[in-house]
């Protein structure tokens, strides 16, 4: 499997080098974004592309009387994260399976929070994977999209790099906030500049009577 396709659907031996390392490396970027919601109480969690499952663990911290579901479409993934939350899964507090942004086996408003890190990058048609992304999100809930990399003049070349090498769909923070908005998200986005680091958290409003 090519280098492109481990960074979007890790699998074998390198994937799970590279879920293992995703797991070390992304931890300081899932902290801060996390800290920006510390003071919620979701009693429903599902995170996007979980991939080794490090932040499940975290938000399992963080929440402790949430469910958390995980869902990746790397089964390597899948597994990898649930050895690492294998006693969440067992005390019921956590399900993690293998499954698509594209079509969520979920209904509409399933959960209070809905999170992914590092990974909108690889979703196929992004536009209608926000929009199935935040179909999912209860009136009043959250969604937060976290990523190392927005374009940058400072970090222009580390940027087309990355994309070249690993297929990264890198989008405008206005871009996305537009998305975001359009499906009736209203929208906080917050950056760490001298990481290149962004943050979006979209609530959306109460249901109409």
């Amino acid at each position: 499997m090519s280098e492109l396709s481990q960074y979007g659907k890790p699998s074998g031996s390198a994937g799970n080098e590279i879920i293992a390392s995703m797991n070390e490396h992304h931890r300081e970027l899932s902290e801060w974004a996390l800290s920006m919601i510390e003071d919620d109480k979701p009693a429903s969690i599902l995170d996007i592309g979980c991939g080794g499952g490090m932040q499940i663990s975290l938000m399992a911290d963080m929440f402790p009387d949430a469910e958390i579901t995980g869902l990746d479409h790397s089964p390597d993934a899948v597994l990898s994260a649930s050895k690492l939350n294998s006693d969440l899964i067992a005390a019921g507090k956590c399900g993690i399976i293998e499954g698509s942004v594209k079509e969520l086996p979920f209904g509409d408003g399933r959960f209070d929070l809905v999170t992914a890190f590092e990974t909108y990058f690889f979703w196929p048609d992004l536009e209608n994977s926000i929009a199935e992304a935040c179909r999912t999100v209860a009136p009043g809930g959250k969604i937060m999209i976290v990523s190392e990399t927005y374009p940058s003049l400072r970090f222009g070349l580390r940027n087309r790099k990355n994309k070249k090498l690993y297929g990264m769909n890198i989008v405008s923070n206005r871009r996305m906030r537009a998305m975001l908005e359009t499906e009736g998200m209203s929208v906080m986005t917050e950056t760490r500049k001298q990481d290149n680091w962004v943050c979006f958290i979209g609530r959306k409003g109460p249901v109409s009577s």
